[in-house]
């Protein structure tokens, strides 16, 4: 993906994602480009209903992408233009960062109550116990259960932030959860979203291990999938369960070649995207 000179979001063909213009906006932003990425989820069950509220006037709340479960990207408004996703906010000696950021906004319900069997979402919707963690929040508050996020939406979001990030000269410094900027406030987007990894899946790592093993473990309550290639788009080979040990062999960005580990030997080869998994 690429950011054009006016502001579009655009497919790596040069294809503009979709745009459904909110009328939720006021001016430009400060300096007339954004200095960060503001990461939230939608508190609802899919991206419409998000879509739907931000072209409503009535709502007066905007971003300027929403993110998909399937990792549809719709764009509301021009990367240099104000939306109003951030409230009041404060981050690196600036207040209101409305003035200052990008919003993208993915489908994800947040925090969920009720336990094993009935969890739901604050509007009584259920939620399967598969998508489902449980944690408190690093900000603090109850122990609850959050919607995870889905792989298409991890790699999606990761393109995005890139490509935005290429386009203005942004670093892993510069992406920001809503927590972040408004930890009394907000929640989003949660438990379930790992910035630190999701800054090194976009911007790389160093690694000054040399010959050293990579071993990893999967992190996902529902497993992992193991494709034939790096991207959703190939088969899926095998699930692997939560706690199976993997040894990386190379990357490409956020994809990782690994081989299962049986027995402390290698077994099947195979793509994984490495947002579900931790270093042992």
């Amino acid at each position: 993906m690429r950011v054009n000179s006016s502001h579009r979001l655009l497919f790596d063909g040069g294809t503009s994602v979709p745009f459904l213009e909110t009328p939720n906006k006021h001016g430009t932003l400060a300096g007339g480009k954004p200095k960060y990425i503001i990461i939230h989820y939608t508190a609802s069950g899919s991206a419409n209903s998000a879509i739907n509220v931000f072209r409503n006037p009535s709502h007066r709340a905007s971003a300027h992408l929403v993110l998909g479960h399937d990792g549809a990207i719709t764009q509301m408004a021009r990367l240099n233009e104000k939306c109003w996703h951030a409230g009041q906010s404060r981050w690196g000696g600036l207040t209101g960062l409305n003035s200052h950021s990008v919003g993208i906004e993915i489908a994800n319900w947040g925090w969920l109550e009720g336990g094993n069997g009935n969890w739901k979402s604050h509007v009584g919707t259920r939620v399967d116990d598969s998508r489902v963690i449980e944690a408190t929040h690093r900000n603090g508050g109850r122990f609850l259960g959050w919607e995870i996020y889905d792989e298409a939406q991890v790699t999606t979001c990761a393109d995005m932030v890139r490509a935005i990030a290429d386009r203005y000269e942004l670093g892993p410094e510069h992406v920001l959860g809503h927590d972040d900027i408004s930890p009394l406030r907000k929640q989003d987007p949660g438990p379930a979203w790992h910035m630190e990894k999701f800054r090194s899946f976009v911007f790389g790592r160093s690694d000054d291990t040399g010959d050293v093993e990579l071993r990893y473990q999967v992190s996902s309550a529902t497993g992992l999938n193991l494709r034939n290639g790096p991207g959703v788009a190939h088969d899926v080979i095998k699930l692997l369960s939560d706690n199976t040990e993997v040894l990386q062999i190379e990357s490409n960005g956020a994809w990782w070649l690994v081989s299962e580990l049986v027995g402390g030997d290698a077994d099947i080869t195979g793509w994984v995207h490495s947002n579900w998994l931790r270093r042992m």
